[in-house]
């Protein structure tokens, strides 16, 4: 599956024009709409496919899907998420999935085709991989859903399904009126006195929890300003080199300052400073971030298909 890997290096091209930027922003915000993840699985603008006949899979394709599955997918959405469900659980709830098996049957397909020099072939490509990637993120929420409450005391199971809320619920533009992360237990007792794994686990934690607390603020709400300064200063303290925590608290970021300028994306705020407070510089940190993720410098097909998604956001909203 190296090809996967390859057939997308190039990835998203950056969204920004050097030449055009802004003096002006406005404090009172441009409002922005919320959007449907469907809306965002169209990267560049290209539509994925419409689903897959669901047909008979044969063994040695049945073979790939889950080599597949267990080397790229699962692995990656465990390392965004920072759980262990994907990689431990979810092969059989794949297997199950006869539509989603199809998608990945396509997928392997695709990405053998012989015109992968094609930009036009590569930009389909990219967002029948999103929504392969974003299906298999949601595999979760599918056993959650149809569970009943039985798979309660699988913490993984649980925390990547609250994630799973946390994470779509900040790249379609949504609020939520509770933090699903709040006082989020750890997955076994630390020791006393805490030892460095007990530490790292908590800070996970409590990164996911101020992500989840900035979801409940509202930006056109003055008396929210300095909770939702204080919770991204908060997770930015988190980041502990993680890329996964770098992407998030950039989508973050974006989504805050980015409504205080009516041409964002397609230019940014001047002047541009390397002072860490001024709101203009960490938009542009953000959004350069994100843009050279989705573009091909995301280290798993994860991280660039979701940052893409988040990229295709920021026009869909606005729209």
């Amino acid at each position: 599956m190296a090809s996967v890997q390859n057939a997308v290096e190039g990835g998203l091209q950056p969204t920004v024009n050097p030449a055009n930027t802004t003096t002006s922003s406005d404090p009172t915000s441009f409002r922005v709409k919320q959007v449907q993840i469907s809306d965002l699985l169209a990267l560049r603008g290209i539509p994925p496919p419409p689903p897959h006949p669901i047909t008979a899979i044969q063994p040695n394709r049945l073979e790939e899907i889950k080599a597949v599955f267990l080397a790229t997918y699962a692995p990656a959405i465990d390392k965004f998420f920072e759980t262990r469900w994907f990689q431990d659980t979810a092969l059989t709830h794949l297997l199950a999935n006869a539509q989603l098996m199809a998608e990945y049957s396509a997928l392997i397909e695709a990405f053998n085709d012989q015109n992968l020099s094609d930009p036009n072939v590569i930009a389909r490509l990219e967002s029948f991989e999103a929504s392969v990637v974003w299906s298999s993120m949601t595999l979760c929420r599918h056993v959650m859903n149809v569970s009943n409450g039985s798979h309660g005391q699988d913490y993984d199971l649980l925390a990547a399904s609250k994630r799973l809320d946390v994470i779509e619920s900040m790249i379609t533009g949504e609020h939520l009126d509770s933090n699903p992360l709040s006082q989020f237990p750890p997955r076994d007792p630390p020791t006393n006195p805490p030892g460095l794994s007990d530490q790292l686990a908590q800070r996970s934690l409590d990164f996911w929890c101020a992500i989840g607390h900035f979801l409940t603020l509202h930006d056109n709400e003055a008396s929210s300003a300095k909770e939702i300064d204080d919770t991204l200063g908060r997770c930015r303290t988190l980041l502990d080199t993680f890329e996964n925590r770098d992407v998030i608290y950039s989508i973050a970021i974006a989504r805050h300052l980015g409504q205080r300028w009516a041409d964002f994306p397609r230019s940014f705020p001047q002047p541009i400073t390397t002072n860490e407070k001024d709101a203009g510089a960490k938009l542009y940190v953000a959004q350069k971030f994100l843009e050279q993720e989705a573009g091909g410098k995301g280290t798993t097909q994860v991280i660039k298909r979701i940052c893409g998604m988040v990229v295709r956001s920021w026009f869909v909203s606005r729209e």
